[in-house]
């Protein structure tokens, strides 16, 4: 990979990869919220995925179990929540909502990028569960405390399904609520994004590069208050699974971006898009922010070239 390029992306493979928000961007990311304000009730459903909640029905112990208070669903939620650090977005992983009816054993089943995921779980309230990550099973013991237990298991390369199992084991007095959050291990996260930096393929006139390891409310972009006037193009590469938009727009306004265009994510095949405009003085950014499918399973480079 030419020089250039390469020092663009060098702090990008730090110890840590943040998600990357120039403060510069944040009209352009007002704007795109803007645009995106009908689609609220995706966002919700966004925000479910990541809850990882299972309501576990006990097996029948044979003794009486009182009858929880109506509220008790929201209550074991919002707990489980907070022992998980679900409400900020840097720790949320990968996860998915299954409610255990009684039919059968409560299972999520995502596909993923290759490499090493510490599995994070709590269980609150009375009894016992087996949690089933892969072909390893933990035994984990409900209580009030909300005390976490950590499983790791390897995805094979270049994708592979990432499945948790809850099954029931010792039924306890009352309800109980089983939650778990997923993290990819950053090695393997600045692995992907160095990946994807490849993939973008010989740059031409550079003018700045990006990049990000999508989490759930997170994107990458860019910001220059004051650019030389011409037409520049931004190209992104997105390796993983859903996909991403790209927005472009002049200056610091607040009105609808000017530009925008999609980037589709895939583990293997990844196809480039890219789109261009024409600035002048007033200044030149871009965002690119991730769809619901694309957080915390995908990983994205950019890179801003003068023509």
């Amino acid at each position: 990979m030419p020089d250039p390029i390469e020092q663009l992306f060098a702090g990008l493979r730090a110890e840590t990869l943040p998600t990357v928000r120039p403060p510069g961007t944040e009209p352009l990311r007002r704007a795109v919220r803007r645009r995106r304000a009908v689609t609220s009730a995706a966002a919700a459903v966004t925000v479910l995925a990541l809850a990882a909640l299972i309501a576990v029905t006990r097996p029948d112990s044979g003794r009486p179990v009182a009858a929880p208070p109506s509220d008790s669903g929201a209550v074991l939620t919002e707990r489980i929540s907070s022992a998980l650090k679900l409400d900020d977005p840097q720790h949320a992983g990968l996860s998915q909502i299954s409610l255990d009816t009684g039919s059968g054993m409560p299972e999520s089943r995502r596909s993923v990028l290759g490499g090493t995921y510490d599995i994070r779980m709590v269980c609150i309230g009375s009894g016992t569960v087996d949690v089933m990550v892969g072909t390893a099973v933990q035994t984990i013991p409900c209580n009030d405390a909300g005390a976490s237990w950590t499983m790791a298991t390897v995805v094979p390369e270049p994708s592979g399904p990432l499945t948790v199992r809850v099954v029931p084991r010792d039924g306890g007095p009352g309800p109980a609520g089983f939650g778990y959050v997923a993290d990819l291990a950053q090695a393997d996260k600045t692995r992907w994004q160095e990946a994807a930096t490849d993939a973008l393929g010989p740059p031409g006139n550079v003018f700045a590069a990006s990049g990000s390891f999508f989490v759930s409310d997170g994107g990458t972009g860019y910001d220059n208050s004051t650019v030389e006037a011409g037409r520049y193009r931004v190209r992104a590469v997105c390796l993983g699974f859903g996909t991403a938009r790209i927005f472009a727009g002049l200056g610091n306004s607040e009105q609808s971006p000017e530009k925008q265009t999609t980037v589709y994510c895939s583990p293997e095949n990844p196809r480039s898009a890219s789109l261009t405009i024409t600035a002048s003085a007033e200044g030149l950014g871009y965002f690119v922010e991730p769809d619901s499918e694309a957080g915390h399973r995908a990983v994205v480079a950019t890179v801003l070239e003068r023509l």
